[in-house]
């Protein structure tokens, strides 16, 4: 995949915090050719047989990529919990970063080749990631599609993919090199997926030196939840109020909205703002390098580097808004397999709890049978209907392709 090649002309302090100095560069990009937007808004229809065309440009050989008229339906895309996870959804006006091709009034399926491991359950479950909204707006929402129709990627999405072989599902919120802050939104109906925001506007996180926006596919695990009225008794901290973070850390862009099936390989424990923030390593089960790492040792053995990477991004990225370096229990040292699964079982407890509660401070709407609010049908084509027709992504900010440099 090609990525724009950029000329820094301009260096300039822009902040400090403490004793840490940051400064950034301005980066004048080489300039991807613009696609232009698709005009969309109704859903697609679900009979992906009807096929105008082959779509050959995907990011993943193990996949096939077929656009079919949609008269100005909702740009759809639609991801496995088999998928290798490679499909990096190619959206009218995607990321600067990454270049993509225009596209004309269709819908974009992504249809990929069954798994290399099996659920134990026959067919795996298909979702479909439905936008809404305009990206990079405080109106952009992702809603995921399943076989029961709209449903909360948080609630209705299984912990595991396949419990015995340890197997998990990840809902994949921010796309590795991209910028947009995303996340689950836990205190609205089906937790559809939007832009975090400050102060009304929009939040993208800074590219920090040598990194160009998130270095992982980022995301969480569904059915988890981190108590903030918990405290942790190896970090003397409160849960964080969020489903579990996880980092995947494998060769492939995945989707906004993807749900891969994901192996964990340890934890780092960010402390944020005085939280628990728990970081899950994982790594796609259909990735090349799946079968050669098994715990947080091996990361360092297959990509160099990687996790202490990791920590300084982790560490510093707040840093050019003006805010002072993250801390991490443990000094910021990985633990093992072991101890991110426990973790994870004592999440999902949380979890369950929360979602027996008459009235949670967080959205619990769900179709599990032991959710107190159920979900229903009518309830989810509310949920739709209160979200704007998806449209043309909204313009990047103007300062979103800097590079700070920090020391400290």
């Amino acid at each position: 995949m090609g990525c724009a090649a950029s000329q820094e002309n301009a260096i300039a302090t822009v902040s400090s915090s403490s004793n840490t100095t940051t400064t950034s560069t301005t980066a004048n990009s080489q300039k991807w050719a613009t696609p232009r937007a698709i005009q969309a808004s109704h859903p697609i229809n679900s009979n992906l047989t009807q096929v105008a065309a082959i779509h050959t440009s995907s990011m993943d050989s193990g996949s096939e990529t077929v656009q079919f008229s949609s008269p100005r339906g909702s740009l759809t895309t639609a991801f496995s919990s088999s998928s290798s996870g490679a499909q990096r959804k190619m959206s009218a006006n995607s990321e600067r970063s990454l270049h993509t091709r225009p596209l004309a009034d269709t819908a974009v399926i992504h249809k990929t080749q069954s798994s290399k491991m099996s659920t134990g359950a026959g067919d795996s479950p298909v979702y479909q990631a439905v936008e809404r909204g305009s990206l990079y707006s405080l109106d952009y929402r992702v809603f995921i599609k399943g076989p029961q129709g709209i449903v909360s990627p948080w609630h209705d999405i299984p912990l595991f993919a396949d419990k015995e072989k340890s197997v998990y599902n990840m809902i994949v919120e921010i796309p590795r090199w991209t910028n947009a802050k995303m996340e689950m939104a836990t205190k609205e109906p089906f937790s559809p997926i939007k832009q975090d925001e400050k102060k009304g506007v929009a939040r993208f996180v800074h590219n920090i030196f040598p990194h160009k926006g998130y270095i992982w596919n980022y995301g969480a695990l569904p059915q988890t939840w981190e108590d903030p009225n918990h405290v942790v008794p190896d970090t003397g901290a409160k849960g964080d109020n969020d489903p579990i973070d996880v980092i995947e850390i494998g060769s492939k862009v995945a989707g906004r909205g993807a749900v891969l099936q994901v192996k964990v390989l340890g934890t780092l424990a960010l402390i944020d703002e005085g939280e628990t923030d728990w970081k899950l390593v994982a790594i796609d089960v259909n990735d090349e390098n799946a079968d050669k790492l098994n715990d947080i040792n091996d990361v360092e053995k297959i990509y160099p580097g990687l996790l202490a990477a990791s920590v300084e991004w982790f560490r510093n990225y707040k840093i050019p808004a003006g805010k002072p370096a993250n801390e991490f229990a443990f000094n910021g040292e990985f633990k093992n397999r072991e101890y991110a699964e426990k973790v994870i079982a004592e999440t999902n407890e949380f979890w369950k709890a929360l979602m027996k509660e008459a009235t949670p401070a967080l959205n619990t709407v769900s179709r599990v049978p032991e959710a107190v609010h159920q979900a229903t049908d009518d309830s989810a084509a509310s949920a739709i209907a209160a979200t704007p027709e998806h449209g043309p992504s909204v313009a990047l900010p103007g300062d979103v392709d800097k590079w700070h440099f920090v020391q400290g």
